[in-house]
């Protein structure tokens, strides 16, 4: 396990009080939920990078002799026109 360093923080009396709620239900500390919470945060803002998306990384990854498809899928797709 990592080092851990002491923080501050500050917490509305409600927020306080669901925080301890849900400690005490889950026979943990307030700390260990608030590291929880903010490593699931981090990851998720991790995982909307869009660098590091396979789907981003498809883009370009194939060719057409139709130079309109952005315009016309829904012909090419459907057989429709707009």
């Amino acid at each position: 396990m990592a080092t851990l360093k002491r923080t501050q923080m500050y917490f509305p009396e409600e927020l306080l009080r669901e925080l301890k709620r849900k400690a005490s239900e889950e026979k943990t500390t307030i700390a260990n939920i608030v590291r929880g919470a903010v490593s699931s945060l981090l990851k998720q803002e991790k995982a909307k990078n869009w660098i590091d998306d396979s789907l981003w990384n498809m883009i370009g990854a194939s060719g057409s002799k139709d130079n309109d498809l952005s315009v016309n899928h829904d012909k090419y797709l459907y057989g429709k026109n707009k």
